[in-house]
């Protein structure tokens, strides 16, 4: 026995070990990468620092490569398909923003091997379908408005002094401001008032558009829609809990915001390729049909803003919890 065959770590040979980690390295590289593409505004919000970390753990989580594809935002469409595939011939999928829906589509036409996903967030979806447009079939991804509205919904309860009250005194007639656009559904407003009743709060709710003005008096908790966050997120007279739905870089909002509704590309990306993976979405995307799926944000409870364990601990199980539809509301309770 040579003396690199005794050197061990438990039962295993180093040399095994070495054989393994090689093999695994050796898959990571040839499993097909997932390509997305984004912008530089993109990156400049989302934070470059926090894009090139979150690349790496999306990677390790997928075992297979995160590859971003940066373009100018006037980019033309064949410039936008040369950089994909020169950043990977065959990946398993190429990732567009919506903005980006043109060449979504002229991907589509010419890499049939490829899934396309487009991230449609609550734009509607283009007429048109893959077979009379002669292209393979596009995965449209939508937010799904109701398990966001209402997982706000059940946090909005925990700060209206209403449900099992982390404050000594309740609110007494305080109301939650809701700020939201064009974009969001009818149905959007009741499954956040169902996720705060199902909270246990009694608290009344009023919505505003993203241009209206609402005063900051007699309010227990704002709620921001992503593009609506400039309103209020930095007024000084602000000192709100703040719910605020945007892929930004957590460190650009004021010490108010307290829950980040996260539905940015990498954060989403984990149940992207379980969908694509799915059997039904398989076939018709297969059989040349368009499909739309819902992914539900990611809730980033900011633990060192809330003012005490039990309440980030009980945000963190509430931003978690499936949209219940039954009759009773569940208590969310200290």
């Amino acid at each position: 026995m040579t003396h690199l065959e005794k050197i061990c770590l438990g039962k295993i040979p180093v040399y095994a070990l070495l054989l393994m980690l090689l093999g695994a390295g050796a898959a990571f590289m040839v499993r097909p990468p997932v390509v997305i593409v984004t912008d530089d505004v993109f990156s400049a919000v989302y934070g470059v620092r926090r894009e090139h970390f979150k690349r790496i753990e999306m990677s390790v989580q997928l075992f297979r490569r995160i590859k971003l594809v940066r373009m100018s935002a006037d980019a033309e469409l064949d410039a936008v398909i040369f950089a994909i595939q020169d950043a990977s011939k065959n990946p398993l999928a190429a990732v567009f923003p919506y903005r980006y829906y043109n060449a979504a589509l002229r991907y589509a036409a010419t890499n049939t091997m490829s899934s396309t996903v487009v991230l449609a967030g609550l734009n509607r979806i283009p007429a048109g379908t893959a077979a009379e447009q002669d292209r393979a079939a596009i995965l449209f991804v939508k937010q799904d408005e109701s398990a966001d509205f209402y997982r706000a919904g059940l946090c909005a309860a925990l700060f209206s002094g209403r449900s099992a009250s982390f404050t000594k005194v309740p609110d007494g007639d305080k109301s939650i401001l809701v700020i939201t656009n064009e974009k969001n559904s009818t149905e959007a407003g009741g499954f956040f008032e169902r996720g705060l009743v199902q909270g246990g709060s009694s608290a009344s709710s009023v919505f505003r558009g993203i241009n209206d003005n609402y005063p900051l008096t007699n309010l227990s908790c704002v709620v921001f829609w992503g593009q609506s966050s400039g309103f209020l997120y930095n007024s000084a007279e602000n000192s709100l809990p703040n719910i605020v739905f945007s892929w930004m870089e957590p460190n650009f909002f004021s010490p108010g915001v307290k829950v980040i509704i996260d539905d940015s590309p990498l954060q989403l990306l984990p149940l992207i390729v379980r969908s694509l993976k799915d059997s039904g979405v398989k076939l018709r995307l297969a059989a040349g049909e368009d499909t739309e799926v819902p992914i539900p944000s990611t809730f980033k409870v900011m633990a060192l803003r809330t003012a005490s364990l039990p309440l980030m601990f009980s945000l963190n199980i509430a931003s978690h919890l499936p949209v219940n539809l039954g009759p009773e509301p569940d208590q969310i309770t200290q």
